[in-house]
Parts: C-alpha cells; structure tokens; sequence
C-alpha cells in the first residue's frame, strides 16, 4: 500500500500546531564561479575619468568589470521596487558565487561593492559631486535596526579608507520604501587625487539572502550642487512580461490551435524618468521570430507625459498573428525601446522579452525572489492550480528547488497532482515518492519525471507536493507575478488558499519529451545581435555602433521594403542620409557577414 496514505493519520495529528506556508529570502544563488572571472581579466582602464555614470541596467549576474573590482554584489531587475531605471545592484547577506557567508544565524560584514580607482586631480573649486539613489528592501528583504548600508572613500594620499555615508535598517515599520538620492560633495584633498576610489559595505545576516539594500544610478561628476536635478534620462524601469494572458510560457502545440484567445489583450510596459520636467517621449518595438526575421513593428508612438520619478504605464494592443513554424518548439522576441532620445545612457531604453513556446506551462517568470516551505511540525500539502488547453499526457513537473544551509537533501517528500475540485485540490491523480535534490543553479530547475505518465483531457488540476516530515522543502517563489487564487495548502485535511503573501510557486508541468529543452533561451536559436544607430532623429548622418566584421551589409529601405540604400559596414560605419526626404526609414545590418540574414531598426530623417 502506499506509503503516504498509510502515514495519513499520523500526518494529520503531528500537524495541530501548524501554522501554513512561510515565505522567506532565498538561501543561496548559485552562480557560475568563472563568469566574473574572466570578465575581469580583461584589459581594462586601471584609471577611471568623468562624468561617471553606472545604472545597473544590464543583465548581471555581476557588476560590470569595467567599473567595479568586487563582484559580490547582485545585478538585478526584480527585486527593487519603483526603481530609477531597470536594474540595480543589491547588496544582501550571499557572497559572490551566491553561496551564504555563514552556515549558521549570524550577523557580520557581508557584500562589497568597490570601484575601480578614478582620474580625479580636480581642485574643490570644481564643485564635483556623487550621488546615488538607495532603498532599504525593496520587494526583497527589508534590514533590521542592526543591519547597516555604508558608503567608504578611498584617499590615495596615506592609503586609507574613510566613511562619509551611512544608513541603518529598521525593526518597525518595516513597510515599501521609495528610493531615495543621496548627494555628496567632495571636497577634501585627500580625496582628489588619481586613484581614489569609493566602496558600498554592508551588515547583513549572513546566513541567506537577507537584509536587502538596493543600489541604482551612481554619479560623480564636476560643476554639480546639492539641488542637482540635472538627469536627462528616461527609461524603462522592469522587465517586460508575457504576451500570454495567463501564462509566461505555453507548450507549442496546446498555444497554437487558439493562438488569438491565448494572447493577452494588452500588454503593459513601466517607463520612468530622471528628468527635471514632466516630458513625452517616443515608443516603439520589433517582434522577431526564432530565426531573428522581423515579423511585425510599431512606428514609433508618442507615449506620455512621463512624471520625474514615477512610474508611467504605457498600455498597447497585442496584435500578432502567429503561424506553425514546423518545430516542436519557438521564441519569439519583443524588442521595446524609446527613441527621439538625448539621454545620458541609451542603453535603459532599450528592454526585450523573450516568449517561450515550448513544452512546459509555466506561470512564474523564471526568476525567484524568495522561498517558500511549510510551516509546520510534521508535513502537509501545497498545490498550484493549472489548466492545460489540450488533452494531453503529462510527463514531468519541473521545480526550482532553493538550497539552504538547513538543506534538506535526501529528505523523503512526494510529488503530486490533483483534479480540480470545488475551487480546491481534488481527486488524487498521482503520487510519486522522491529524495529532496540539491539546486542546479541560479534560476535553473530541477525535472522529475513521472513514474507513470498520467493522462490529463483539458481543464484545471493542481501540482504540488507533500511532506510527512519536518524541513524546509524550499520552493522558488517568483514575487513579481501574483498566483495567490491558485495556491492552496492542507495541514489538517482542510485546503486553505494561500494570501499572506503575493507571488508565483515555480513548478512547471511538461508535456513532452525531452525534458530539459528550452526551459531557458535555446543555445541554437540565432538571437538578433545587438547594436544601435544614432542619432535617431537623424540629420544627414547616421552612425552604427556595435561589434561586426567589415564587409557586413547594411541596407536602408522605406517603410514599403524598397531598397534605397546600401553598402558595406566599416568600424564606426557614418552613413549619409542627406539623399533621403524627411521621414521614417529602416535601417537593416547583416546579422553576420555573409549571412544574407538582416536586423532592422527604425530611424526618423529630421528636417535640419
């Protein structure tokens, strides 16, 4: 008999005292221990210049070596809230390669965020100035009074560092705090010299991914004051989401028989601006296939006004027409950007989404911000609800298990799936007994397949697992997507629907074999190679910028596809556009030499 349900009586009377579901901060992220390293080896400036200017917006998971010299600090886009621009770095209580300082619960010196040394031999006259933007928490973790964030210089002229700058967490009320700009002047001569550098320190609890302080757009600059408003810079301020109206990832063929009715009506992006001013700004995007081709566009839209520091919600019609591409899977991206732009960074105005069509349903993003476990003495149940658009055979359940230095490894729990009830689990489909695993990686899950493939006709089931002992079972939780309506848990033979706190449980059904295709960007999918024109609007010439072979071809068209200019680039290709009538063109580059295959960007010719 099995041995769950032979445990039954016994699971409900250890579980009098339980207490439900707790969600806590990630223990670890394991990273790759070699990425930063190489990155920073490479032959970059010892010696900083001005302006200098550094928002976090890129994909991480480090600081960007050009810049800094530590690499514990944490690049990310979904852990701040209302951020100045996409991407921040987060100091927290997990060293570099994502692992804990401390197997047990301590507090202590954690992450360090230390600049490369700067050209600095400015006299105090020149009223140069840093400033930065911080926020204790975020949708993270929030620090407590004995938490700490500091801010250190460096004084090339006897070697020492020397604090300016500090905040401390807080026990009560520990609520959602905006970000706040921090402006310091410096002025002491020991600190403008050539090789002064500045360095982010925390106080944090060691053992996880605790006490969170987000960082964003840092600036040092000359001929500053302390009323500095002067950011001419708009952007996006989060990652752009799914296409889908429910799902952030479908399998191919259960997407395709009802394309239209499985496309969201809209989709929502998030713009913000530094500007001193309420201003308008033009919006636009690219859809590109698999195979990089561009399929659809939007000319480029005025969106606005966008108000300083708060979040604009620009809203479009999802219009795409989807079409087989004869594969088992697909993606598709959706490139966003902002044009008509003088800004200090163009690099945040440019957001992309990568939509997986694949052979998984998946409601979370794919990145945790937290774990969650149950909260009890003895075991229980959580379940997700989900509802597969086909009848079709389940295969495998994929989870983001999250290890902590509580790690339950070769701990007994089970896998299991449950029809709908009323607004609940209901019948027991499966059952699976299992050994808790350790985490692959940082936002890489963990794939279970079925002992028995279970058949499922269209509808609503559940995904979840069950304890009969007590540890922490950590799931990834996804806390930028809000699942609330679906998770449900049971520690004493009652379903109760989960509320505390909002987010997505990552568990991902999967219909099809192989199991570990594409649950991330595939290798093999030509990804459109980045680069930018500029100016754009444009006078009588464009410039290309980007890493590609001489001999690449370019060519211009008009918004009917008629060719009416080509060539081939050269490092920092000028081409002159003084030929064509004001208006809106396409530019397209040979996504490599030779390959016949082009990506395209909108230009605006401007009237001189």
């Amino acid at each position: 008999m099995n041995k769950l349900l032979i445990c039954m009586p016994l699971l409900w009377a250890c579980m009098g005292m339980a207490q439900g579901l707790k969600v806590e901060p990630l223990g670890s992220m394991p990273l790759d221990q070699k990425s930063y390293g190489t990155k920073s080896t490479r032959d970059f400036p010892d010696t900083l210049q001005l302006p200098f200017v550094e928002d976090f917006s890129y994909p991480g998971p480090y600081p960007d070596g050009r810049l800094w010299l530590s690499p514990s600090a944490f690049i990310s886009s979904t852990l701040p809230y209302l951020p100045p621009t996409i991407g921040v770095a987060t100091l927290d209580g997990l060293r570099w390669d994502g692992q804990p300082y401390a197997s047990i619960i301590q507090n202590g010196g954690a992450d360090t965020l230390l600049s490369r040394p700067f050209r600095l031999n400015f006299p105090p006259s020149d009223s140069l100035y840093m400033s930065f933007f911080v926020q204790p928490g975020g949708i993270g973790n929030f620090p407590e009074f004995v938490d700490s964030l500091m801010l250190e210089f460096y004084s090339p002229v006897d070697s020492l560092w020397r604090w300016v700058w500090g905040s401390k967490g807080e026990d009560y009320p520990q609520t959602m705090r905006p970000f706040r700009k921090v402006m310091l002047p410096i002025r002491d001569t020991l600190f403008l010299k050539n090789g002064f550098q500045f360095r982010f320190r925390n106080h944090a609890q060691l053992n996880g991914s605790w006490d969170h302080w987000n960082i964003d757009y840092i600036e040092i600059d000359r001929f500053r004051n302390r009323f500095d408003t002067l950011h001419t810079d708009f952007a996006f301020m989060y990652p752009p989401k799914s296409l889908l109206h429910t799902y952030q990832a479908l399998p191919l063929w259960h997407f395709l028989p009802q394309a239209n009715e499985n496309m969201d009506e809209l989709y929502t992006l998030s713009l913000t601006t530094l500007n001193a001013f309420p201003a308008n700004r033009f919006y636009g995007y690219d859809f590109f296939n698999a195979n990089g081709d561009l399929v659809d566009f939007l000319q480029f839209e005025n969106q606005g006004p966008i108000i300083p520091r708060q979040e604009y919600i620009l809203e479009e019609p999802v219009k795409y027409t989807y079409e087989d591409p004869g594969t088992e899977w697909t993606v598709y991206y959706l490139k966003h950007f902002l044009s008509d732009n003088t800004d200090s960074l163009a690099r945040n105005d440019t957001a992309t989404y990568i939509q997986v069509l694949s052979n998984y349903y998946a409601l979370d993003d794919g990145s945790a911000e937290a774990r969650v476990s149950l909260n009890n003495n003895g075991g229980g149940f959580v379940a997700q609800r989900f509802e597969n658009y086909i009848s079709d055979t389940l295969k495998a359940v994929q989870f983001y298990f999250n290890r902590t230095v509580m790690n339950g490894a070769g701990q007994e729990w089970f896998l299991m799936i449950w029809a709908a009830g009323n607004n609940q689990p209901g019948q027991l489909l499966h059952q699976q007994a299992l050994t808790y695993p350790d985490s692959p990686g940082l936002n890489q899950f963990s794939t279970i397949a079925l002992s028995t493939p279970l058949f499922l006709p269209s509808g609503s089931y559940y995904v979840g697992w069950a304890q009969t002992s007590n540890f922490e079972l950590n799931v990834g939780f996804d806390r930028n997507i809000n699942s609330n309506d679906r998770i449900y848990y049971n520690l004493d033979g009652n379903w109760y629907n989960y509320a505390a706190a909002e987010g997505t449980l990552m568990l991902r059904p999967i219909f099809r074999y192989p199991f570990d295709i594409y649950v991330s960007t595939p290798a093999t999918v030509q990804k459109p190679q980045e680069w930018q024109l500029f100016p754009n609007p444009s006078g009588d010439f464009i410039q290309i910028s980007g890493d590609h072979a001489d001999g690449t071809r370019w060519m211009i068209s008009d918004l009917q596809g008629r060719v009416l200019l080509n060539g081939e680039y050269e490092s920092q290709t000028k081409l002159d556009v003084s030929t064509l009538p004001v208006g809106m063109y396409f530019l397209g580059l040979e996504s490599s030499k030779g390959s016949g295959r082009f990506t395209w960007k909108k230009f605006i010719r401007s009237a001189q």
